[in-house]
């Protein structure tokens, strides 16, 4: 008995595969896609995240403002009585300013001797090197002291000379002069002077040492 075997039969040529082109095609597209929601969702997490830590930085920062706001009001930097003493300087240092502003203002009634004509005398004689850090006026039109300090020494006189010049400064007699070599806070004078009249004192804090 004899067989006879066709080894040229199509079904033998051909190609076998697991899938087509087609297949393939849409797993990939199906794969780009679930990355792509992936890649979608990661990043909104993380923006929710990211905006939560930001709220809580934020409401971490507003109970410390506050918890500092409370704490400064339950502890001020000054105790009352410290409060209160400021307060009557303060109003005690407005009380001596608006007498000094009566007190000018009723001198500037005349014109010839007034406390402004007297003071306008001084600024008139103004001598590079010598300046003035204290001046007391009194009511009458000889009652005049005056504090300052020079850089040079021999301008004091010259000053003094100057001043005798003004009207306004007519009757003007110091019964006192007092010189000290200047500290060296108080640069760049070399030397301070006070010029004294009768009944006219500088307080204890602007008196020459």
């Amino acid at each position: 008995m004899e067989q006879q075997v066709n080894l040229y039969q199509p079904i033998l040529g051909v190609e076998k595969r697991l899938f087509s082109a087609y297949t393939i095609g849409v797993g990939l597209g199906v794969l780009v896609v679930c990355l792509a929601g992936l890649v979608a969702f990661g990043a909104w997490r993380t923006h929710r995240i990211e905006h939560s830590i930001a709220q809580l930085e934020q409401q971490e920062s507003n109970a410390l403002a506050l918890s500092a706001r409370a704490s400064a009001a339950g502890h001020p930097a000054q105790s009352m009585a410290e409060l209160d003493a400021e307060a009557r300087n303060l109003s005690a240092e407005i009380a001596a300013r608006e007498r000094a502003l009566d007190i000018v203002q009723r001198g500037a009634g005349a014109p010839g001797s007034g406390f402004a004509a007297r003071l306008e005398a001084l600024a008139h004689r103004q001598l590079d090197g010598v300046w003035l850090s204290g001046i007391v006026l009194g009511s009458g039109e000889g009652h005049l002291a005056m504090q300052g300090g020079t850089s040079d020494p021999r301008l004091v006189p010259i000053f003094l000379a100057a001043l005798a010049g003004e009207h306004a400064l007519e009757g003007v007699r110091f019964d006192r002069i007092s010189l000290r070599q200047a500290e060296a806070a108080e640069a760049p004078a070399r030397m301070m002077f006070e010029l004294g009249a009768p009944g006219l004192k500088f307080s204890p804090r602007e008196a020459v040492k």
